[in-house]
C-alpha cells in the first residue's frame, strides 16, 4: 500500500527479532473496545492513513 501511495518501490529487509518497544501481540477484534466505548468508532480508512503519512513525510523532506 505504501508503494501505491508514493509511486515508489519500498526498500526493506526482514529481521527475525523483536524491536525494543514493539507490541508482543495485537488484537484486531474490536468488539470489546466497542462494548466499553460505544461512542468510539474508526474514523479513518487504512488508505487514508497511508495517504496522510506519505503526505506528511513528503512535506518534511521538501522542507529540508
Amino acid at each position: 500500500m505504501a508503494e501505491q501511495v508514493t509511486g515508489r518501490p519500498m526498500s526493506y529487509r526482514y529481521v527475525d527479532e523483536n524491536r525494543i518497544g514493539d507490541h508482543i501481540c495485537y488484537y484486531s477484534d474490536l468488539r470489546k473496545m466497542r462494548a466499553h466505548y460505544p461512542a468510539w468508532d474508526i474514523s479513518k480508512s487504512l488508505p487514508q492513513i497511508f495517504d496522510e503519512i506519505a503526505s506528511s513525510w513528503s512535506k518534511r523532506l521538501t522542507a529540508v
